[in-house]
């Protein structure tokens, strides 16, 4: 057996007080609960260091839900349910406008921009989509991609609701629905309400659904 003499400041001291606590004052077995941990979170996540980032992230994440958008955590299951249980409408503006509370400004011609702001703020959420972004001929392409489609439909509200509300609104011209995405074509509209009308129109519960010779369904107006 090694014997060394170890110097442990006060306040290192402080921090060992719960494992000394539950090894009644041994200090030995406190320290050698420390090897046993650090040998653990080396092998499993490479070195203390990563092991902090990821925690720290961890946290950030929450914090945002938190203070933000006081986000509550339920069952992927749950969350589908209440999606379908819901009536036909938009969610108020300003609760979606807290999900994108940071880029509300953004310039919504700024493509990498949009797409890497959007799937940032989803990814928080944690539902099961991902979001790609395009533009050609002045207008913006958007498509939702998931496993469920009333996930996909929700997000693509929330997405469309936060394009209506830049300072240059953007409409939906344009939305087709595949087995397990979204795609959504916008242009530049008038005014917020013009663009805000469109989603309505193409994604709530007033719309004539047309199928193509590819089974991809062409949303229109009725």
């Amino acid at each position: 057996m090694l014997r060394k003499n170890v110097s442990i400041s006060d306040a290192h001291l402080k921090l060992l007080e719960p494992l000394l606590k539950k090894h009644q004052g041994n200090l030995s077995a406190a320290m050698r609960d420390i090897i046993d941990f650090t040998g653990f979170v080396t092998e499993n996540m490479g070195s203390l260091e990563t092991a902090k980032d990821i925690l720290k992230e961890k946290n950030h994440v929450r914090e945002q839900i938190q203070n933000r958008i006081y986000g509550v955590t339920i069952p992927l299951t749950m969350f589908r349910w209440l999606l379908a249980s819901r009536k036909y409408g938009l969610p108020p503006m300003c609760e979606t406008l807290q999900l994108f509370a940071p880029h509300n400004d953004i310039n919504v011609y700024d493509t990498n921009s949009l797409n890497k702001i959007i799937n940032e703020e989803l990814s928080i959420l944690n539902w099961p989509t991902t979001v790609s972004v395009d533009s050609g001929d002045d207008q913006i392409s958007i498509q939702v991609t998931g496993t469920d489609p009333e996930i996909n439909n929700f997000a693509a509200i929330l997405i469309s609701m936060y394009l209506s509300n830049n300072k240059n609104p953007q409409k939906i011209i344009k939305l087709l629905l595949y087995p397990s995405s979204i795609s959504m074509k916008f242009s530049n509209a008038s005014c917020s309400e013009d663009a805000q009308q469109s989603i309505y129109t193409y994604l709530c519960d007033n719309t004539e659904k047309m199928p193509d010779q590819n089974g991809v369904i062409l949303v229109k107006a009725e």
